[in-house]
Order: C-alpha cells, then sequence, then structure tokens
C-alpha cells in the first residue's frame, strides 16, 4: 500500500513540476525532460525509488513515468 502511494504521489508531483515550468515559456529550456510528464516523472523518481527498493526502482520509475503521461492526458 505504501508503494502505491509512493507511485501516485510522485506522479502528480511530477505532472504538478511540468506544469508549473511550462508556465513561465522559457525558450531555452529543452523540451524533454522538462516539458516532458514522462521524462520529468521518471528523473524525478529515479534517484529515490533505487535508494529505497535497490535495482526494482528502475521498474517503480517506469510506472511513475506512464502514470504521469496518463494523468497528463486525462486531466
Amino acid at each position: 500500500m505504501n508503494e502505491l502511494v509512493q507511485i501516485i504521489g510522485f506522479a502528480c508531483l511530477s505532472h504538478l513540476v511540468v506544469d508549473f515550468i511550462s508556465s513561465f515559456n522559457l525558450p531555452e529550456l529543452p523540451d524533454k525532460p522538462f516539458r516532458c510528464d514522462m521524462c520529468m516523472g521518471y528523473w524525478i523518481s529515479i534517484i529515490p525509488m533505487c535508494v529505497q527498493f535497490g535495482l526494482i526502482g528502475i521498474l517503480y520509475s517506469a510506472m511513475i513515468a506512464v502514470l504521469s503521461n496518463i494523468i497528463f492526458k486525462y486531466v
């Protein structure tokens, strides 16, 4: 249950960060990872997930990236 809350939390956090960064419309920022929910979700979560869960954290980060993209498409 705790892992599920972490996955949903990181996905929501990455969506909020991308939305916040995109509101500035800075042309010098590259599109990936700063304007892509999937990329930002992966890169925000890869280090904390690998520290907490080891190599299985890579799979959790992939799930977070996909869930962040789903949140982007439906919100």
